[in-house]
């Protein structure tokens, strides 16, 4: 395991290196920072009583028992099925708290949790694309930032930003192709399909945009969430739900997304309905953003729009939004390997860093 100062100065977010089997994968996990996985489960703990009024474990038992989230990874997934199972064992967590942690979003929905946020910005040049996103989550999350370095036999080489414990929240391969989301509540949710952490993981496992945009059509969703795909050739973007799938109908060189679908069918409709999804900004991110992305020159300049505070993209704690600016990531994606830049906590308050790619000598 290196910590984040050993790739750049800042702060010390646990990078992980990880490689083999996905049972092997997770107990490496869970055992490099079980320590962290105790600390950050016992909030998470702690904030579904806080939420719900329910004891934990009964919460958790109630959720997998009214779903069929479960069976869709085992099915749909079984090497991602067995890092979690990994991740229980070392780090010695109870399986079914872990399997639910690495549901997040179809937990949210199962208890109703709105007001969570995420900022998605492409844009794409002669040179090639830029992608990046704040990824916006509880605050109680907050501390549990890691980075897993993840080397398979036939997988591309990954880095996958995460927390403690899960198995993935956005990232990029070796390959050029990358993956940012964000939360989309107001589109119909499932109690069966695949969970988000383990789509964005799979998307991840292909080689190309067009392979990544076909596994995601091909998909059944639990969750409503907006899905950016991209490589050095372009950029795509999926709005998905139990519903079905839309795809943005018109490509243009800059892409803006927030938590209000924007192409799914009845968007209009929805958006002319007032919800609690108003209290994540999702619509003055929009705006801010949307102005400010056609002016971005260089990573540098996006890097400087996500630390920004006054325009909500980075997100700090007020009642009763209760979520923050967890990480933020941009990729630079080119004919030349791909370049990946993390900031392991707020933009802003940590720094960012750049990842290195293994020798291959080495790998």
């Amino acid at each position: 395991m290196r910590r984040q100062s050993d790739v750049a100065a800042g702060g010390a977010a646990p990078i992980i290196e990880l490689s083999g089997d996905g049972r092997t994968r997770g107990r490496t996990h869970g055992e490099e920072v079980r320590s962290l996985i105790a600390t950050s489960m016992e909030r998470w703990r702690d904030r579904i009583e806080q939420l719900t009024g329910v004891a934990a474990a009964d919460h958790v038992a109630r959720f997998l028992g009214a779903s069929r989230l479960i069976d869709a990874v085992r099915a749909g997934s079984p090497d991602l099925y067995d890092e979690v199972r990994g991740i229980a064992e070392a780090s010695g967590q109870p399986l079914d708290d872990v399997l639910a942690y690495n549901f997040m979003d179809e937990e949210w929905r199962y208890a109703r949790v709105a007001a969570i946020g995420c900022s998605v910005v492409g844009i794409e040049r002669e040179s090639g694309v830029i992608l990046g996103q704040n990824m916006d989550l509880p605050a109680s999350m907050d501390g549990s930032q890691v980075l897993l370095h993840i080397r398979g036999d036939d997988d591309p080489e990954q880095f996958v930003a995460s927390a403690a414990g899960m198995i993935g929240v956005l990232g990029i391969n070796r390959d050029g192709v990358g993956c940012c989301v964000n939360t989309l509540a107001q589109l119909p949710s499932a109690r069966e399909g695949m969970p988000v952490a383990f789509l964005i993981r799979e998307v991840l496992r292909r080689r190309t945009r067009a392979e990544a945009g076909a596994y995601l059509r091909s998909a059944h969703h639990a969750s409503g969430q907006s899905y950016a795909i991209a490589d050095r050739h372009g950029i795509d973007s999926y709005e998905c739900s139990s519903a079905g799938i839309s795809a943005r109908p018109v490509a243009g060189p800059t892409l803006v997304h927030t938590n209000h679908p924007l192409w799914t069918p009845g968007s209009a409709e929805r958006a002319a309905r007032p919800d609690e999804l108003e209290l994540s900004g999702t619509r003055a991110r929009y705006n801010y953003l949307s102005v400010a992305v056609p002016q971005i020159r260089d990573v540098a300049e996006l890097e400087s729009v996500f630390a920004s505070r006054d325009s909500g993209v980075c997100v700090t704690p007020r009642p009763p939004r209760m979520s923050k600016t967890f990480c933020g990531a941009v990729f630079e994606i080119s004919e030349d390997e791909p370049r990946a830049r993390f900031a392991l906590g707020q933009p802003g308050v940590v720094e960012w860093i750049s990842v290195s790619w293994s020798d291959p000598a080495s790998a």
